[in-house]
């Protein structure tokens, strides 16, 4: 069976803020497809920091508290340089309903949102790939071609992806909300920019018999950003910034010797690794979040580093954003509510890819040799980020 027909909205990409933008959609009383062109329960499930923000938005569709039970609260992040502890900030302060940050695996929060879809009688397309999108001023018409596994040679046998059955979907809207790699940002046209270097980073996850204390640190070492996360059942995560050019090295050696050079005052020594990888991260931002019927939302629109999370994060309030604007087009409102979405999201994502700067006449050396790159450690966003950057004396540049 494959996806076909019409639908008020159609969501390409079916990851976190996909498959929240088609909940945000339901829960307004519009019809909704999502489609994904792969399946997602075959990778490694990474733990994600869902920022305070994000946790009032999963407060809505019911999700919160049962993430909160299954992930490792943060309630403080702290700045160290080497060996120094020299500052921190505090998510209590904010006054949030859910005052902390949330480290949870994302397996965890998309089961949670696909069983809400499923209550809502939202249909997910796993294995299903736009091929084409067109629109014009009424819909927008997408060609969908499902994707299976065939394998094929002899004596040696190989497996490859290929399209078995085509179809047409007619959609009032598009919501891309497909990654990286965006069919629908591609087809829109719009130019997705550099913003800054690459950056890579060595991540490991280790079992912690130490007390975190729910707390993340941040490190600054000769120019590079390192973090150490609590992860639930006891384990944590390191992730070191190191050279993209350089060859991965993933063993429990070469985090020993990381930890030994950049946070020496981490103890105990490290003895078996769970789970390693080197990512790399590159800064981008679209020029335009969309036009007419389709928009974009999360990575498909930009793409920042690790340690604050915010890629994602801002992605879940841009699907929540464009469901109230799409519903209320949809039932007779203004359709230029979308063009100020794409002037917001790029005005404020052009701030959280740009630095920081001092609100006292003098900072202390760490903090001014850093500033530019604290609001990309902080897992915050919108007013929540300027309220936990102004515990350090600093404001968005």
């Amino acid at each position: 069976m494959a996806v076909q027909g019409e639908t008020q909205v159609l969501v390409v990409g079916a990851g976190p803020v996909g498959q929240f933008a088609a909940l945000s959609l339901a829960q307004r009383g519009l019809k909704v497809e999502v489609l994904d062109e792969q399946w997602r329960g075959s990778v490694h499930s990474y733990a994600l920091a869902l920022h305070p923000s994000s946790l009032a938005l999963l407060d809505e569709c019911g999700a919160a508290e049962e993430l909160i039970r299954a992930g490792e609260r943060i309630d403080r992040v702290a700045f160290y340089r080497g060996r120094d502890r020299v500052g921190q900030i505090d998510f209590a302060r904010l006054g949030a309903r859910h005052p902390f940050v949330l480290v949870v695996p994302q397996s965890a929060l998309e089961q949670a949102l696909e069983q809400r879809l499923r209550q809502s009688k939202v249909r997910v397309w796993w294995n299903h790939q736009a091929l084409s999108i067109e629109q014009d001023a009424t819909h927008v018409a997408v060609h969908v071609g499902r994707r299976e596994k065939y394998s094929m040679g002899y004596p040696v046998a190989t497996t490859e992806w290929m399209i078995t059955k085509e179809s047409d979907v007619r959609a009032a809207y598009l919501v891309g909300a497909d990654g990286f790699h965006s069919f629908v940002r591609r087809s829109l046209g719009t130019a997705f920019e550099k913003r800054g270097e690459v950056e890579a980073f060595a991540v490991y996850e280790f079992p912690a018999h130490i007390d975190f204390a729910h707390e993340a640190r941040v490190v600054f070492h000769e120019g590079t950003t390192n973090v150490v996360w609590p992860l639930h059942d006891r384990r944590g995560r390191f992730s070191f910034q190191v050279d993209p050019d350089a060859p991965p090295a993933p063993s429990v050696e070469a985090l020993n010797a990381l930890i030994q050079a950049r946070v020496p005052w981490f103890e105990p020594t490290i003895e078996e690794v769970y789970w390693t990888t080197n990512a790399v991260f590159e800064r981008r931002l679209v020029d335009r979040f969309g036009r007419g019927r389709i928009w974009l939302a999360g990575d498909a629109a930009h793409l920042t580093g690790p340690v604050g999370a915010q890629s994602m994060n801002v992605g879940l309030r841009e699907a929540h954003d464009l469901a109230q604007r799409i519903a209320a087009a949809l039932g007779g409102g203004d359709p230029a509510a979308l063009e100020s979405y794409q002037a917001e999201r790029v005005d404020e994502w052009k701030a959280l890819l740009g630095g920081a700067r001092g609100v006292s006449a003098q900072l202390p050396a760490w903090l001014a040799e850093s500033k530019d790159r604290i609001p990309a450690c902080i897992p915050a966003s919108g007013d929540d980020l300027q309220a936990l950057l102004g515990q350090l004396g600093l404001a968005l540049g």
